[in-house]
């Protein structure tokens, strides 16, 4: 009787791990972060997909430092990265030198949205966030 319970334990204790150690056994002959059993992170599915798949919408600011009415570039970039991050969403900022004031144009894969100036640059972060979200659906 006890051999018979030792059976049962060991058939049951395969079923629960054979997934993961398939699943595992799997990601080390391909290299795919998406099988890996609990382990997917940002970083290794950039890696795996050479870099593009995280910042999906791009801001360029063309940065006008004269007229930025006291404002720094890095508070600019940091208010960006906020407000999409409150969205779920990531961004690239990159910067350019302006002598015609700040503007920002928000661009997702071939779509350009704006220019938009330094003090309306918020009213285009609803618009950008909607084409990412066509261009990539959300995730779970």
């Amino acid at each position: 009787m006890a051999q018979r319970g030792i059976g049962y334990l060991a058939t049951v204790i395969t079923l629960v791990v054979l997934p993961t150690a398939l699943a595992l056994a799997w990601y080390h002959l391909t290299g795919d972060p998406t099988i890996r059993p609990l382990g997917l992170t940002r970083e290794a599915l950039v890696r795996h997909t050479g870099g593009g798949a995280v910042a999906g919408i791009v801001a360029h600011v063309e940065w006008d430092a004269a007229r930025a009415g006291g404002a720094s570039a890095r508070k600019m970039q940091e208010a960006l990265e906020n407000a999409f991050r409150a969205k779920g969403v990531e961004v690239r900022v990159m910067f350019s030198e302006s002598a015609s004031g700040t503007r920002v144009t928000y661009h997702v894969g071939a779509s350009a949205i704006g220019p938009y100036p330094q003090a309306r640059a918020a009213d285009g972060i609803n618009a950008a966030v909607g084409a990412y979200r066509m261009k990539v659906p959300p995730g779970p």
